[in-house]
């Protein structure tokens, strides 16, 4: 039986709020590295990838971090939900 002592949850649900700002920030400072070039309104090209080493996260976890709608409409076309989903 593992007996946990109160100290470390408090320590472990700290750790998760310093973590989840810090996810925070970097996703904010993506979308400035990923920002579309102001004149010509397209995308720098070869900074996914970039990013994605600097983070280390995949270039999807990038692009959807960067654009939450990309990552929602990904979800929906692939059927996410628990009742109709292809697994």
């Amino acid at each position: 039986m593992l007996v946990s002592n109160p100290g470390d949850e408090r320590e472990l649900t700290e750790a998760v709020v310093a973590l989840r700002a810090a996810e925070e920030r970097v996703a904010a400072a993506l979308r400035v590295f990923l920002a579309r070039d102001p004149i010509t309104g397209r995308p720098v090209h070869g900074r996914i990838g970039r990013a994605a080493d600097i983070t280390g996260w995949g270039q999807q976890r990038v692009k959807e971090t960067v654009t939450p709608a990309l990552a929602e409409r990904r979800r929906s076309q692939r059927g996410d939900s628990k009742e109709g989903g292809r697994r």
